[in-house]
């Protein structure tokens, strides 16, 4: 149960910083959302950034393996996304690799780690 509290309370977090952060050059970043492990298992997760990210204009990618993980993130940044904001995906491999790359996208990672804003 403190994992699925501890989950949706990163989620909860990924989503106040997404939404008060304002874009400097006065357009709208081109954003997605990636939910996987233990978060994309919780439909009520997945759920409610589906919702946020719908009213955001944004993207949201639920990939069910790490391998998955790994081309999402990288399909997005390819792509020209400005901001991926995941959740309950696994560093080492899916983001780090793609960061190194594509270092004009910003990846924003949601759950335990996730600091207090």
């Amino acid at each position: 149960m403190t994992r699925y509290l501890t989950v949706f309370a990163g989620v909860v977090l990924a989503l106040v910083a997404v939404n008060l952060a304002q874009p400097a050059r006065g357009d709208q970043p081109k954003v997605a959302y990636v939910v996987a492990g233990a978060a994309a298992e919780q439909p009520a997760v997945v759920e409610r950034v589906r919702k946020v990210a719908s009213r955001e204009g944004a993207q949201l990618r639920v990939p069910l393996t790490t391998a998955d993980q790994l081309g999402v993130t990288h399909l997005l940044a390819a792509s020209g996304y400005d901001e991926v904001i995941t959740i309950g995906v696994d560093r080492r491999i899916a983001i780090d690799p793609v960061a190194a790359r594509y270092p004009a996208t910003s990846f924003i990672e949601a759950g335990p780690s996730t600091p207090a804003l």
